[in-house]
């Protein structure tokens, strides 16, 4: 990835993150509007704000992940193990998505409210992996799938631990269309360098 392509990519993604903070602070701040156009305005300033800063922290999990398999693939050799490897990891995620959130926050409430969330996630993963493997091959499914569900969850966790409805939103939305973004972005970029390279 060459410099010029990794600057379209963040710059992109910044502005990602500062339109779903603004969709999600807005949609949330409804309140705001009552204290007046100023008041509504600085929370849009700070929905801003905050939205660039969870574009940040999308990036650096995506270029995590994009390490993390490149590491993978050399140690394990085979793609199928490291394929399989995700696969357990994700199912492992989901559970423990579940069974963590239930222990820590559930008041004699059955588990089978927290599986929503989770369900919606990976509901939203595989749908974003279809287009993917759409525009790229089928290998993409599983890489797909792990870094919307598993790496998102992960970006998520400051907002998990708070358990505030409005505080998940707020940060779900611009991670969701930043890790979106980025993963359908990735394979554009390196086939524009492999046919400069050609």
């Amino acid at each position: 990835m060459t410099l010029r392509k990794w600057s379209f990519l963040f710059y992109t993604t910044l502005l990602m993150g500062a339109v779903g903070a603004l969709i999600s602070g807005s949609i949330i701040g409804q309140e705001q509007l009552d204290g007046g156009f100023a008041n509504f305005g600085m929370a849009l300033i700070g929905s801003l704000l905050a939205g660039l800063m969870f574009s940040v922290v999308s990036q650096m999990g995506f270029f995590a992940y994009l390490t993390l398999n490149y590491l993978a693939l050399s140690v394990f050799r085979r793609k199928s193990l490291w394929i399989g490897i995700q696969i357990i990891l994700i199912v492992f995620v989901f559970i423990d998505f579940v069974v963590l959130r239930h222990d820590i926050f559930a008041k004699h409430e059955s588990m089978l409210t927290y599986t929503w969330l989770p369900l919606i996630l990976l509901a939203y993963a595989v749908v974003v992996a279809y287009f993917k493997v759409r525009a790229t091959n089928a290998s993409a499914w599983v890489p797909t799938i792990f870094f919307m569900f598993v790496v998102t969850i992960l970006e998520w966790i400051p907002a998990l631990r708070e358990n505030n409805p409005k505080s998940m939103i707020m940060m779900i939305v611009p991670l969701l269309l930043c890790n979106t973004w980025q993963i359908m972005q990735l394979h554009r970029i390196l086939q524009k360098n492999e046919s400069l390279a050609k």
